[in-house]
């Protein structure tokens, strides 16, 4: 069985930080004096449809590659834009933290290289995810999570629309979730070249494989902060599974990352429970 350290060392420091600070954030805004705005959320079928179409115009109108191209990059700032926003208001004072993220999404704007945006896609994951995370409870975050990891499989290996999804974001430039070099230099790339490919020398690893746990662990952390660590790293030892089982596939194809990650954190958030 392979282990490839220095990559999955990456991954790990990457999607730790993103549940570090995703977890502080909602537990600094559930201790603060100034209670946070949290959304309620509810599910009806008006927002199945909207989902649906959403889901349809990104699948089926990839043809359309300015549309597609503009609604992606858009998407992908604002996604930077509010998670930093989220992050910033828990530890900067009022105007500081604007001024704080229109700084971060200027710089995402500006600098395209590799590390950058990382940078941008830790703060929008970790932002988001901690504000879903206050909205619902636990119970419904670990709901979340199984079907969507059923989703997952069905959408990668069943329909195979996830690949050509993620296809059509990669040739927009807009790449929802972290890119991960096989050598520390590739952090300095450009974009560009991640989006090519360069002969297989990065993976990517999208953005809902690693909010979903930062939303669990945040909507554990309004309980308990020691159990959102546990829960945290538990997601961690689920990224070392994921990661064993994409570097020791015969021939390197997409996979859904989703399910082994997902599954640890549930297990985590149960001995959380038991404990």
């Amino acid at each position: 069985m392979k282990l490839k350290s220095g990559l999955f060392l990456k991954e790990a420091v990457l999607f730790g930080a993103t549940l570090m600070i995703g977890v502080y954030s909602a537990y600094k805004n559930i201790t603060s004096f100034i209670p946070v705005m949290t959304p309620e959320i509810k599910f009806d079928w008006g927002d199945a449809v909207f989902f649906a179409v959403l889901a349809l115009f990104f699948i089926f109108f990839s043809r359309y590659q300015r549309a597609v191209r503009f609604s992606f990059k858009l998407f992908l700032v604002l996604i930077v834009f509010s998670g930093t926003s989220m992050v910033a208001s828990s530890v900067l004072g009022p105007l500081w933290d604007i001024w704080a993220t229109f700084l971060v999404v200027a710089v995402f704007l500006l600098i395209k290289n590799v590390l950058v945006h990382n940078i941008g896609m830790i703060l929008g994951i970790a932002g988001i995810g901690s504000l879903l995370g206050l909205a619902i409870s636990p119970g419904t975050a670990v709901i979340i999570m199984i079907v969507l990891s059923l989703y997952d499989i069905i959408a990668v290996y069943a329909t195979k629309h996830m690949i050509k999804m993620a296809k059509a974001m990669m040739e927009s430039g807009a790449i929802f979730g972290f890119i991960i070099p096989s050598q520390m230099s590739g952090f300095f790339s450009h974009k560009q070249e991640a989006r090519v490919g360069v002969g297989g020398q990065f993976m990517i690893l999208g953005s809902g494989d690693i909010g979903l746990p930062v939303v669990l662990a945040s909507s554990v952390a309004r309980y308990s902060l020691n159990a959102a660590i546990i829960v945290a790293v538990f997601s961690l030892a689920g990224l070392f599974f994921t990661h064993l089982i994409f570097v020791n596939q015969r021939e390197r194809k997409p996979m859904a990352a989703l399910p082994p990650i997902a599954t640890m954190s549930i297990v985590g958030y149960l001995v959380a429970n038991l404990i």
